[in-house]
């Protein structure tokens, strides 16, 4: 907590631009409030907990899995010794999804699909919670099958009819980056200013001219 005569200027360096989120152990909280989790692939080791703590979407089959990464670098030259990742500008990933859901999965897994069973629901469910998820606009969690990537929002949506009972969502993503905060103390410092005060000022002069000499003007008296 800032204290008086404390100024929030920036973070923790370790934590700048960081895709993780700080909030507490997700097993101490409800469903609801870990958010959502979109599933890629149920082999990552911790598929299983996202799915039984988070509100997950886990896809019958995944088609193609893509990330992309990109930087900005500069275009200007760079002076000789300077620091060059100075120049360099690291952009959000993005992702590319594409999955199908059916209406006859051949395994059953305990997400918010598992309600609707094979009683031909699954799809609009599917529908219905990607909607939810692209309206909130809120960050979830994307787990691939080698890694978990979390403050990801869901930037677009289109699916297909592969069949009667099969839809084919694309789906894309792009994660956030995230800036923590600290205090610095800010010691104030009053000055006064100049004032100006009326008054007569003495001041000698030294006149260094030459002295003027008087003397009797005699005038001429002129005889008639």
């Amino acid at each position: 907590m800032a204290t008086p005569g404390s100024l929030t200027i920036g973070g923790d360096s370790s934590r700048i631009n960081s895709t993780s989120n700080s909030n507490n152990s997700s097993a101490t909280r409800t469903k609801g409030e870990n958010g959502f989790t979109i599933l890629a692939s149920v082999y990552n080791p911790a598929s299983d907990s996202y799915i039984q703590n988070y509100q997950a979407i886990v896809f019958d089959a995944v088609t193609d899995t893509g990330i992309r990464r990109q930087a900005d670098i500069t275009s200007y030259p760079v002076e000789s010794g300077a620091e060059v990742s100075d120049h360099v500008q690291i952009k959000n990933n993005t992702f590319k999804l594409s999955g199908v859901i059916t209406e006859t999965p051949v395994r059953l897994e305990k997400d918010l699909l598992y309600s609707a069973g094979v009683n031909g629901t699954r799809i609009s469910q599917a529908i219905q919670y990607l909607d939810k998820i692209f309206d909130s606009r809120q960050p979830i969690t994307l787990v691939t099958e080698h890694k978990v990537y979390e403050n990801v929002i869901l930037s677009g949506i289109s699916y297909d009819y592969k069949s009667e009972f099969a839809m084919q969502f694309d789906l894309e993503f792009e994660q956030i980056r995230l800036v923590s905060t600290a205090t610095v103390n800010v010691i104030a410092t009053k000055t006064q200013g100049n004032k100006s005060v009326g008054g007569t000022v003495k001041q000698r002069v030294v006149n260094n001219a030459p002295k003027k000499t008087e003397s009797d003007t005699v005038t001429t008296e002129f005889k008639k």
